[in-house]
């Protein structure tokens, strides 16, 4: 049978749905392959759901898609994290009624994996860098402590520090932020003081806890002692900066930036396997490279030599170099050492 998208309001009893729903706690509350009933249409309406994935037993597809609702909610959360920020900017105090709302509208995607990943490769733009990775990391955390099994409480605190990692940049010259060239020393070292900034910014907000801010200010620490802005290593630094980091050099190195090309997925999950090893923590690592490479199965993408194909398989055990079908050819990347995805299409 194949799963597709279904509004909640076409849903009817003795239907089998294709997904884990869970409620606002973040436990699972109707498991993949339960058999509706009336009383369970109705939980999954009163959680503000507008489609499900469920199971088609006539093979007839449907034609709705999560994808464009994903969308234009995404489009009114980067319109608040703008405002956020904007204010802060005019040196106002953090809204953190808007910053509730969406994080709360964050968290009502939870179910929507494949959609998140989808949209956020299409979604960003250089001129809205700051507003758009602000959005994007948080979503990336939600997956994150969704992924290592948090409860909702957590797992709120984890989304709000992701959307609220970078608001010391608002105290950053824009000149420096938006340089398209290499730093000076100087400009670096003022580039540095946004996770201080930010602490400062967030310890006065309603709402904003310890876990919270200590996610803001530890973001760009690194285990191996490297990062700042106290060099603190390993287990000395929060989980929360641990997690951020992680979602934040990946949504870096997938943006199109004004200095710098944005980089195939693919290619970003090598290098962060391969040369982050000792400055990101390795089991936040591997749990995310692990889940957001399976959200890319199925995917087109053209090949380093112009061949287009279907991504087929993920190699656990290599997760950078999955098969690739094309036409009746299958394409192993790991014995074909020669050959990358150049892009994911």
């Amino acid at each position: 049978m194949k799963r597709v998208f279904m509004s909640v309001n076409d849903c009817k009893p003795g239907m089998t749905i294709a997904e884990d729903i869970y409620n606002e706690y973040g436990a699972v509350i109707i498991p993949e392959g339960t058999i509706l009933e009336e009383y369970a249409i109705e939980r999954v309406k009163k959680l503000g759901l507008v489609r499900i994935r469920m199971y088609d037993s006539t093979g007839e597809m449907i034609e709705a898609s999560g994808t464009d609702l994903f969308r234009a909610q995404y489009k009114e959360n980067l319109n608040t994290v703008k405002g956020v920020l904007h204010d802060i900017s005019a040196g106002k105090q953090i809204d953190s009624q808007r910053v509730d709302q969406t994080t709360r509208s964050i968290l009502s995607r939870i179910n929507e994996n494949r959609e998140i990943v989808s949209c956020l490769s299409e979604m960003r733009t250089i001129d809205e860098y700051l507003y758009s990775h602000s959005l994007n990391v948080a979503l990336l955390c939600m997956l994150i402590g969704k992924w290592l099994k948090f409860d909702y409480t957590k797992l709120k605190s984890l989304i709000t520090s992701g959307f609220l990692h970078d608001i010391g940049k608002s105290r950053i010259a824009a000149d420096i932020l938006n340089k398209p060239g290499p730093l000076s020393d100087e400009e670096y070292e003022e580039i540095k003081k946004h996770t201080v900034y930010g602490y400062k910014i967030a310890e006065t907000a309603a709402g904003v806890n310890d876990d919270i801010l200590k996610g803001i200010l530890l973001h760009h620490e690194r285990e191996d002692g490297s990062g700042y802005p106290f060099s603190m290593k390993g287990e000395n630094i929060h989980e929360f900066g641990k997690i951020i980091a992680v979602a934040d050099v990946y949504d870096a190195m997938t943006s199109t930036r004004v200095y710098k090309a944005k980089q195939c997925p693919f290619d970003v999950i090598e290098i962060i396997s391969v040369d982050h090893f000792n400055t990101l923590d390795n089991k936040i690592t591997s749990v995310f490279l692990k889940n957001i490479a399976s959200y890319y199965l199925g995917e087109s993408v053209i090949l380093s030599n112009d061949v287009i194909g279907e991504i087929v398989y993920i190699n656990p055990f290599n997760i950078s170099r999955p098969i690739i079908k094309s036409g009746n050819t299958y394409i192993d990347l790991v014995s074909q050492k020669g050959l990358r995805i150049r892009e994911v299409i």
